[in-house]
């Protein structure tokens, strides 16, 4: 069989048919705490559909790193808390049987690789933007991300789907859902985005929102 030629983790799931030999399938109910820091399970998961935050925790504040959704692949043995932000379905691996797997088959590791590049890519943005600018600045590189991975050009700008809620983006940029909530009204008024429905964005102007990123 010729080698695989899928460029994420869901081609090649669907390319490799012994891929998930070994994994065994769970459904997660929304809210449910998949793993948290010190916990004793050591599993290899890839999300089959759904979607699951990665998040740090203190005594009174958390920070999103990521969203880990349909392809992601991840461990429950980190230093975070993983949990299901709605009814998700994994395929799930002792870390130890996933290894002996990767050493037959080490074509998963350049997908699983990027996942995990990215999640440290969050959270060294995370961390930059927390030091270093407000949250204008924060929610406007967050938008100005969205265009660069999921827009779709138009005439008249930018549409790009907004798949989190308010409260997941506020999360994400270390805020509160009140704060993201007023400056996505502000902008609105000024022009520089539109909503379309509760699960689509216009960017009008994504000019306005690289100046106010790159202001701070």
């Amino acid at each position: 069989m010729s080698p695989p030629t899928a460029t994420n983790l869901a081609d090649l799931i669907r390319e490799s048919e012994g891929l998930l030999a070994g994994f065994e399938l769970k459904a997660l109910p929304k809210g449910h705490l998949l793993s948290a820091p010190g916990s004793p399970r050591n599993q290899v998961f890839i999300v089959r559909s759904g979607r699951l935050r990665v998040y740090l925790a203190g005594e009174s504040r958390e920070l999103t790193l990521s969203f880990l959704e349909s392809g992601d692949i991840y461990t429950t043995h980190t230093p975070t808390y993983v949990e299901s932000v709605e009814p998700s379905a994994i395929w799930v691996m002792e870390t130890e049987a996933f290894a002996r797997k990767l050493a037959t088959d080490p074509s998963v590791t350049p997908a699983m690789m990027r996942v995990l590049g990215r999640l440290l890519a969050n959270a060294v943005t995370l961390i930059e933007d927390l030091a270093f600018r407000e949250v204008p600045a924060r929610l406007a590189r967050f938008l100005i991300g969205l265009v660069e991975r999921r827009g779709q050009r138009r005439d008249d700008g930018w549409q790009v789907p907004m798949e989190l809620g308010m409260e997941e983006i506020a999360s994400l940029l270390g805020s509160t859902r009140q704060t993201v909530s007023s400056l996505i009204n502000q902008w609105e008024r000024e022009g520089i985005i539109q909503r379309q429905g509760r699960r689509s964005l216009l960017i009008r102007s994504r000019e306005a929102l690289e100046g106010l990123y790159r202001r701070e």
